[in-house]
């Protein structure tokens, strides 16, 4: 998997963070009902997991999928160096 689906994952969770701390910054204002700015924080919350344990899946299936390639690969490699040494 490249960095970039690392990063963008990181950056997704940070945006998350900075929007429910926004939210809950905003209840010191008392023009914002309280019981509103707690509903949107957690649906926020439930939404971030949620993205989250999707992308993770998604990256958890490609990197075993890239582990296995590589496994086959290298042990390929073995087996052609052994025939390579009995010669």
């Amino acid at each position: 998997m490249k960095l970039d689906v690392y990063e963008h994952l990181a950056q997704i969770n940070a945006g998350f963070d900075q929007a429910i701390r926004s939210l809950v910054a905003l209840r010191k204002h008392g023009a914002f009902p309280r019981g509103a700015l707690a509903r949107f924080a957690a649906l926020s919350k439930e939404t971030r997991a949620a993205a989250t344990s999707y992308i993770v899946s998604v990256i958890e299936a490609s990197e075993t999928d890239e582990a296995g390639r590589r496994f086959r690969e290298r042990k390929a490699q073995e087996r052609a160096d052994e025939k390579g040494g009995e010669l």
